[in-house]
């Protein structure tokens, strides 16, 4: 049986015409229609807040874009184990690796002048002058007040022909140090370059009396002893001195070879020679001249081609050893290829008469008369300007094969004049 409860009695409800919920949202919605109201009539007020959240928030997303991106950092490199291992090298003569790895970590190291002042000098003994005068003035930037800048930048200035620059420099150095060695060293090899070879000789005897143990000084000496009093056994002492003093400067080795090749003395100059390209193989002064002795001691092109080419391999823009590169290719026979290296030598601002005569022999072999008289009739004015009589001859016996009307040098001056 089932039992009902009755439900209680509860009357009739009756609904509300507007409801709570109804009510709020009507209230919302009119309050929010106020607000637009207001910033519509007053838009010019609200205009720059609104752009600016608006422009926050944008610049806060793009933050967070950026830092997504960006990638962890690395760790900064040390290059004390590099430094150490160009300080061996610098030590033992192999000045070339020095260099290099010493031009590797300059950046690491921007205020160290003896770095820079190490690839300049390391740059002149591979006769890149220009480039040596660039970490010079770096080596003068990292602290201007360093003497050691200044000299290293004169004596670029100097073996790059500017020696009245490099009077400035040298001079500069000495007011900053009026004692230093280098210097005053490099201040006399610049008095010799500047036709003051008197002025150079007293003070490098100057500064021997005060630092007898400076290699710089007796450089110096040598070259003055050998350039301007000829006393060839004076000047080979004195290199011989700097050389003992610094045996890692091969610079001082090369100076003894090229005194004994301009004396022929072929095989001892070949044999500094060899010393320095055991230390330092790609040591292209060392390379030119070792190629230049095989050809004046034993005559024999193809060792002399060998070094030739190790040399332009390394520096492609080395002049001297472009023009001796073809000079030796056209003596095997290799005519195309030697005036090739001709106008390489050339291209590369040579005003030497004899690379323009055999430029243009060379193209008068292969049969190219209108390229030859390109560089025959530039290199006779050049043979006549500079006073290379023997040259100016050979360009005009050559001449007339590409040109028989061709009246000799008086009317190259004709042509000048008119």
């Amino acid at each position: 049986m089932q039992i009902r409860t009755p439900k209680k009695y509860r009357g009739v409800q009756r609904r509300s015409i507007i409801g709570c919920r109804r009510l709020t949202f009507y209230l919302f919605m009119f309050a929010l229609i106020g607000v637009g109201i207001g910033i519509l009539l007053n838009r010019e007020t609200f205009a720059p807040v609104v752009q600016q959240a608006f422009n926050e928030a944008i610049g806060q997303l793009e933050d967070r874009a950026a830092t997504m991106a960006v990638p962890e950092p690395t760790p900064t490199i040390d290059p004390q184990n590099q430094l150490i291992e160009a300080d061996n090298y610098w030590r033992q003569g192999a000045l070339g690796a020095a260099t290099e790895l010493y031009r590797e970590i300059a950046p690491s190291l921007p205020n160290s002048v003896e770095i820079y002042r190490r690839i300049a000098l390391g740059l002149i003994n591979s006769s890149r002058y220009r480039e040596a005068t660039s970490f010079a003035e770096r080596a003068i930037n990292a602290d201007p007040f360093n003497p050691d800048g200044w000299a290293i930048h004169a004596w670029a200035l100097d073996w790059d022909r500017r020696a009245t620059e490099a009077l400035t420099s040298a001079l500069h150095a000495l007011e900053l140090d009026p004692d230093h060695s280098r210097a005053q060293a490099y201040l006399s090899e610049i008095y010799l370059s500047l036709g003051q070879a008197e002025r150079g000789e007293a003070l490098v005897d100057s500064l021997l009396d005060a630092d007898p143990n400076s290699p710089e000084a007796y450089r110096a000496r040598g070259l003055i002893r050998q350039e301007y009093r000829y006393d060839y056994a004076g000047a080979r002492e004195d290199f011989q001195t700097a050389y003992g003093m610094a045996d890692n400067m091969n610079l001082f080795a090369l100076d003894i070879a090229i005194l004994e090749s301009n004396l022929r003395n072929y095989d001892i100059a070949l044999d500094f020679l060899s010393d320095v390209l055991e230390a330092d193989p790609r040591n292209e002064a060392a390379l030119l001249l070792t190629g230049k002795g095989h050809w004046g001691a034993y005559g024999n092109p193809a060792q002399a081609q060998r070094y030739l080419q190790d040399c332009v391999d390394f520096n492609p823009d080395h002049l001297n050893c472009q023009f001796w590169l073809g000079y030796m290719q056209n003596k095997l026979g290799s005519i195309e290829e030697a005036s090739l290296s001709f106008e390489k030598a050339i291209d590369l601002g040579s005003v030497n008469p004899q690379h323009y005569y055999w430029a243009g022999f060379s193209q008068i072999l292969l049969g190219n008369c209108a390229r030859a008289l390109n560089y025959l009739k530039p290199g006779l004015r050049l043979a006549i300007e500079g006073n290379y009589l023997q040259f100016a001859a050979d360009i005009e016996t050559v001449i007339p094969q590409c040109d028989p009307t061709f009246a000799g040098r008086a009317a190259l001056d004709e042509a000048s004049d008119n």
